[in-house]
């Protein structure tokens, strides 16, 4: 059977999204290194994946202010930031922009006194990119950038797994 232009590219383009889904899914570890991303943070300057890449491992949730679990997961992410220091983990919390303002993220990270950086990613487009599906959701990267954790929970021996990723 031979396929015209119009679907053959349709063809690749569902092959491609097919892949990027399967990709999304495979082991901590198994995928390549995540793409780069620079967003602003509450604090008002920006912040970019790369900066980190060699220095330390990164924890990264992404949330949103209305989300109920997100509220529940920040003060355990308050107690690993003052646990460990910024200079052996950073702990990067990405609001998704979705029905949040900048404006709004910045109240919360004051009313509730995150002790950590929270970017906003407005339009949702590394959210998007990484294949966020839900919140919050919760990647750990070791120093070289590589995927090491990702779920929808701090896995359990969070302590233990950041130990081995700041080797």
């Amino acid at each position: 059977m031979k396929l015209n232009t119009g679907k053959r590219i349709a063809l690749l383009f569902l092959s491609a999204l097919l892949l990027a889904n399967l990709v999304s899914y495979l082991p901590a570890g198994a995928a390549e290194a995540l793409p780069d991303f620079i967003l602003k943070s509450t604090a008002g300057n920006t912040v970019s994946l790369h900066q980190f890449k060699g220095n330390q491992p990164v924890l990264i949730e992404f949330f949103a202010t209305w989300c109920p679990h997100c509220q529940e997961m920040a003060p355990e992410l308050a107690k690993l930031r003052n646990s460990i220091p910024q200079s052996r983990l950073a702990i990067l919390a990405i609001d998704v922009g979705s029905r949040d303002s900048f404006e709004k993220v910045k109240r919360y990270v004051k009313d509730e006194k995150l002790p950590y950086t929270v970017l906003y990613d407005d339009g949702s487009k590394v959210s998007e990119a990484y294949g966020v599906m839900g919140i919050p959701y919760v990647i750990l990267l070791d120093k070289t950038g590589a995927v090491k954790y990702q779920g929808y929970e701090l896995p359990a021996n969070v302590m233990g797994l950041i130990e081995q990723v700041k080797k």
